[in-house]
C-alpha cells in the first residue's frame, strides 16, 4: 500500500511540473496575508499554495525551509500575494506575481457577493485564479531588456545632404549624388520617417537642426544631426 502511495505521489508531482511552461520553477507563499489577523487564516495560505502546485509550480511558504535548487536559482523564484480590494457590496481580492527583482509580472482580480468571510475570501481567490496568466520567463526578460533602453546621443559633424522630391516625400543625397536616405512625408511638415538600408527611424526639427533618430540593434536609442537643404 505504501508502495502505492509512492508512485501516486511520484506521479502527481510529475504532472504537475509538466504542466508548469512558465520556465519559474518555484513560488513562495506567505505565512500570513497582510489583510488577515492570523497565520493561515481560513486555510487561505494552504489554499494559495495548493492551487500554485496544481499549475506545477514548487510552492514553499515563506518560513519553510528551502531546497538547494531553491538557492542555485534566485530567480526562478515567483512571491505570490493577496490583498483586499475596498468595496462597498461584494468582497474583492487581487493576485499579484513579482519576480526577484520585485517587478510585478502578473496581476487577477476575483469578486463575490458570498457574505461570510471564509467562503467568500475562498470563492474570491478561486475566481482570481482562473483568470491568471503568469508570462514565460523569456517574455519577462524580453521585456524587461527593452524597458532598459539606453539613449545614445551620437556626435558627428554632417556633411549636407540634398533634398529631392518624390511621390511620397523626398530622397536624401549627398555631394556625389548618391541616395541616403529616404524620406516618408507625415501630417507635419518638420517630421518624417526616414530609412535606408540599415535603419528605420524619425526625423524631426530641434530648432534649426534635423535630428535622426532610430534605435540600434543592441537596443539603443541613437540621435544623430542632419544638414538637410530642401
Amino acid at each position: 500500500m505504501r508502495k502505492l502511495l509512492v508512485i501516486l505521489l511520484i506521479g502527481t508531482v510529475w504532472l504537475a511540473k509538466a504542466q508548469n511552461h512558465t520556465g519559474y520553477p518555484f513560488m513562495v507563499v506567505p505565512d500570513k496575508f497582510d489583510f488577515l489577523e492570523e497565520k493561515d487564516e481560513y486555510n487561505m495560505n494552504s489554499l494559495a499554495k495548493f492551487l500554485l502546485e496544481k499549475r506545477g509550480f514548487a510552492t514553499f511558504f515563506a518560513s519553510d525551509d528551502k531546497p538547494m535548487e531553491y538557492n542555485l536559482d534566485e530567480c526562478g523564484v515567483l512571491k505570490f500575494n493577496l490583498t483586499k480590494e475596498k468595496t462597498f457590496i461584494n468582497t474583492k481580492v487581487k493576485i499579484t506575481i513579482t519576480d526577484c527583482t520585485g517587478k510585478v509580472i502578473a496581476e487577477s482580480y476575483g469578486t463575490t457577493k458570498e457574505k461570510k468571510y471564509e467562503r467568500a475570501y475562498n470563492l474570491a481567490m478561486r475566481e482570481a485564479f482562473e483568470v491568471l496568466y503568469i508570462p514565460q520567463r523569456e517574455e519577462v526578460a524580453k521585456e524587461l531588456l527593452i524597458s532598459e533602453t539606453v539613449e545614445m546621443v551620437v556626435e558627428k559633424t554632417p556633411e549636407f545632404l540634398y533634398a529631392q522630391p518624390t511621390a511620397q516625400g523626398y530622397k536624401l543625397i549627398d555631394y556625389q549624388d548618391n541616395e541616403v536616405y529616404t524620406l516618408f512625408k507625415t501630417s507635419k511638415p518638420d517630421q518624417f520617417i526616414i530609412s535606408n538600408k540599415d535603419i528605420n527611424g524619425a526625423l524631426y526639427k530641434s530648432g534649426d537642426i534635423w535630428v535622426l533618430e532610430y534605435l540600434s540593434k543592441d537596443n539603443q536609442i541613437i540621435k544623430e544631426s542632419l544638414k538637410i537643404k530642401f
